[in-house]
């Protein structure tokens, strides 16, 4: 029997609509809570933490965890969702097409450059995102006035200091999609962001064409990076373009139709 282990506590709205999904199917289900820099899953047995046919969702640090400590299927492969990884291969589709590579410390140092020289930004502001998808800092956009207090935030928590950062010009965006792809086909989306207001709204047959055919570009392009993975859009002026992709098993699943991406995940080849 397959098996869910998910980390709760996120979103609620969500994860119980996954879990019900879950259990619909016939998934034997397992509420786990994992203990950071412990690695550990609280009073989870040895038989389910080396059973191969267990899929994980929770928090990326639990993820990371998932991936060194158990034998369960983890749909994170962070290498592969580097935006230097994917950036190039998509570049026609990529909504930061005006990117310069840093670094943390680079930040700092290569202020003047990223704001003056380069020529990215926009009424003095840039967007400023990490490398990686599994998000040593949130994303933001930083005024050159606001520069000092925002470098605060972004190593507050003492990241690596040569830990790859993405500027970019800002762009103008009128709406935020979110598609879940499992094997290689987009099963479900879901609006979380428009006019600049956070939403919860199940993706239209009008939007899911358009992530279709956002995703078919990947596909022949050779990106498909995971058995399940996330495709995240945004709606500028000039239509739709990619914002970055990302892993299923800790992403936020909004109002995606949980019950289509159970299903779809029931009918990936089993790893044993």
């Amino acid at each position: 029997m397959n098996t869910l282990a998910i980390e709760t506590g996120i979103e609620p709205e969500y994860e119980n609509a996954l879990i019900q999904s879950a259990k619909d199917i016939g998934w034997a289900i397992e509420l786990v809570r994992h203990v950071p820099f412990a690695h550990v899953f609280e009073g989870a047995s040895q038989a389910l933490l080396q059973n191969p046919n267990v899929w994980f969702h929770g928090d990326i640090t639990a993820c990371k965890s998932a991936q060194a400590e158990t034998a369960w299927q983890v749909h994170a492969p962070w290498e592969a969702l580097r935006c230097t990884n994917y950036y190039d291969i998509l570049y026609d589709r990529i909504l930061n097409q005006d990117w310069s590579l840093t670094s943390i410390r680079g930040m700092k140092e290569d202020q003047a450059w990223l704001y003056e020289k380069s020529g990215m930004a926009e009424d003095d502001t840039l967007l400023f995102r990490p490398d990686g998808n599994d998000k040593v800092f949130s994303g933001t956009l930083v005024s050159r006035p606001d520069f000092d207090q925002a470098y605060k935030l972004v190593t507050f928590f003492d990241p690596d200091p040569e830990e790859a950062v993405i500027a970019a010009r800002p762009q103008v965006i009128k709406a935020e999609a979110r598609f879940l792809v499992v094997g290689g086909k987009l099963i479900t989306g879901s609006y979380y962001r428009t006019g600049g207001q956070v939403v919860r709204l199940e993706a239209p047959p009008s939007l899911m064409a358009i992530g279709q055919e956002m995703l078919m570009f990947c596909l022949a392009k050779g990106y498909d990076p995971a058995p399940s993975w996330v495709l995240d859009l945004a709606e500028t002026p000039e239509g739709w373009r990619i914002i970055e992709v990302g892993a299923s098993s800790c992403c936020g699943l909004y109002k995606c139709d949980t019950d289509a991406f159970m299903r779809a995940l029931d009918a990936l080849p089993s790893p044993m």
